[in-house]
């Protein structure tokens, strides 16, 4: 009996919720190729969301039917911050405090896809001073440890009247060192997090003009980086310039040119050292998006995109390997 009563004095006083209503979602996405290879890629993602009675949000969610199966997450938010715990972002916190950009995104191999692994992660602010911590695990999103390390990366900014400092600590790589291609294991070297590093850096913005500054602990020089943005009635014009770009290049420039020509019509350019994109051309009327991108090599890219609500119809040229692709998505 006394068993009975302690147990419903316990329950009692935990933090209870209802019942929380799961929603389903996914897509289809099925590409075609001219070279007559299709395909396809199916998402399913069972999630729930419930406000606790002690005012904090549970949320989990499960991805279904992803390539690489059985991915979740689950987050409890509230007053104290957010905790993540399953798939997070390989570097997320080391990138909360990186605010001088010395260290690139980690990547998913050329996709410039976000790396995810399995871990802990948490974000909070109290004060104007905001955190960010985590531990990656071994392996990968993927469960497939792949030449992964374990990573525990900290990090913290704070505003002082428009200048924001913050910095940054990785213990180690944050994704993978190597894959398997073909049989065979190769280097994934696609930047971000590589090796165990420190960073430290500030930003302010002078109306127009933003200055950042940072130094990484695996790069020999400081960075420094402007940027200046201006309208001109329908010409935006956005100039950057890096005073350190790599190893062997020592500094970098951008000059981004958008002009609205009709509400429907707008060209862009794009100058820069390495001289990439120079002309683009966008069209958009109703549900009908176009686009002709030129580059400097004589490559040409063509899109024409149809927007049918839950469904998307894209037709595509890219110029570099002369593929033509049909791709429809249908998602819910």
């Amino acid at each position: 009996m006394n068993k009975t009563l302690i147990a419903l004095a316990i329950a009692a006083a935990l933090p209870v919720a209802a019942q929380a209503d799961a929603t389903l979602s996914g897509s289809v996405t099925t590409k075609l190729l001219n070279n007559g290879v299709i395909d396809t890629d199916a998402a399913l993602t069972l999630a729930a969301s419930e406000v606790l009675a002690n005012g904090m949000t549970a949320t989990v969610a499960f991805d279904i039917l992803e390539a690489q199966k059985n991915q979740g997450t689950a987050t409890l938010a509230g007053d104290f911050g957010t905790m993540t715990a399953g798939e997070i972002d390989a570097d997320a916190a080391f990138q909360a405090g990186d605010v001088g950009g010395t260290v690139g995104d980690t990547t998913h191999g050329d996709s410039s896809t976000a790396t995810t692994v399995y871990g802990i992660h948490y974000a909070g602010t109290q004060a104007g001073l905001s955190v960010a911590a985590q531990v990656n695990a071994k392996t990968g999103a993927d469960k497939v440890a792949s030449g992964i390390e374990k990573s525990t990366q900290l990090s913290a900014t704070m505003d002082f009247n428009g200048v924001t400092i913050g910095y940054g600590y990785a213990s180690g790589d944050a994704a993978n060192k190597t894959k398997v291609v073909g049989g065979s294991t190769v280097t994934d070297e696609n930047g971000g997090v590589q090796a165990a590093v420190n960073t430290f850096g500030a930003s302010y913005s002078f109306g127009d003009l933003t200055v950042t500054a940072g130094k990484a602990s695996t790069e020999p020089d400081s960075l420094v980086s402007a940027t200046y943005t201006m309208a001109l009635d329908a010409l935006t014009i956005k100039a950057q310039f890096d005073n350190f770009h790599s190893a062997t290049d020592k500094s970098d420039y951008q000059v981004n040119l958008t002009y609205a020509m009709t509400d429907e019509l707008t060209l862009s350019s794009e100058i820069d050292k390495a001289k990439t994109t120079t002309l683009v051309a966008s069209y958009t009327s109703g549900d009908m998006t176009a686009s002709v991108s030129k580059t400097d090599d004589g490559t040409t890219d063509a899109s024409l995109g149809l927007d049918f609500g839950n469904a998307d119809l894209t037709l595509a040229r890219n110029g570099g390997d002369e593929n033509t692709s049909i791709t429809y998505k249908v998602a819910f």
